[in-house]
């Protein structure tokens, strides 16, 4: 197995392993949409009011409405939620408004901070291109968190609190090895859906030379439901996080219109 594709495939087993599965898989083959993007200085958290889907898991994205080269991710355990809500006798989280710096990009970081009333999850993925050393793949999950009325609009405004307070740089690592994290929250403009936040933590090592990025888009769904793409923690920023952005609120609009 080639190097690149290895290290792809250790991180994808990992993610399904430790927060997301999904209930289905297949071969995408949907344009995506196309209208979501990054917001130039729109507030972030004004979503508009609109529909939701009846079920909400039918505003997820399936196999039909993935992006060219997406699939859809199966575990074993065949997971449909992001397994963040805190089990009933385990400990409390911080609230995401105090949430610890550390914590946030982790995954499922916003659900178990901010539990919701309900969360449904499939996991997202797009293998490299046999053709392309430079390729390393994607892998992601989308989460659909459904909240008490007012709630939703809070989660996005403690969001942004948090990124501003833990913006950085900060020095982490243990010895040997320092490492600086930044944290940013930018507007994304999700179209109809309104505007949300596109987080991105990135963590340089000193010895290595290198940076990893964690990124995370948060979209309001309308009706106290929050839409939300993370991705696996990468060694370069791929667009491929948008366009599955771009492809979940496509299909979640549909799925709330029908």
């Amino acid at each position: 197995m080639h190097g690149r594709r290895r290290r792809w495939a250790v991180a994808a087993v990992a993610v399904v392993l430790g927060a997301a599965g999904c209930s289905a898989g297949g071969d995408g083959g949907g344009d995506g949409g196309g209208d979501v993007r990054k917001a130039g200085g729109a507030a972030a958290g004004a979503g508009t009011a609109g529909r939701v889907p009846r079920v909400l898991r039918d505003g997820l994205l399936t196999a039909l409405r993935l992006p060219v080269g997406f699939t859809l991710n199966t575990s074993g355990t065949e997971s449909t939620t992001t397994r963040a809500p805190v089990h009933p006798d385990g400990p409390a989280p911080e609230p995401l408004a105090s949430v610890p710096c550390d914590d946030i990009g982790v995954s499922a970081f916003v659900t178990r901070h901010a539990p919701p009333l309900e969360d449904v999850a499939v996991g997202l993925e797009r293998y490299p291109a046999d053709d392309d050393a430079e390729d390393l793949g994607w892998f992601g999950q989308e989460s659909l968190d459904r909240y008490p009325p007012g709630r939703a609009a809070q989660v996005l405004a403690e969001l942004r609190a948090a990124a501003l307070r833990c913006a950085g740089p900060v020095e982490t690592g243990g010895e040997g090895d320092r490492m600086e994290r930044t944290i940013t929250a930018e507007p994304l403009d999700g179209g109809p859906l309104g505007d949300g936040l596109l987080l991105r933590v990135a963590d340089r090592s000193d010895r290595l030379g290198l940076t990893w990025v964690d990124r995370t888009a948060v979209l309001p769904g309308g009706g106290d439901v929050l839409l939300i793409v993370q991705e696996v923690v990468s060694e370069q920023e791929s667009p491929d996080l948008l366009r599955a952005v771009d492809a979940a609120a496509a299909a979640y609009r549909s799925a709330a219109a029908g």
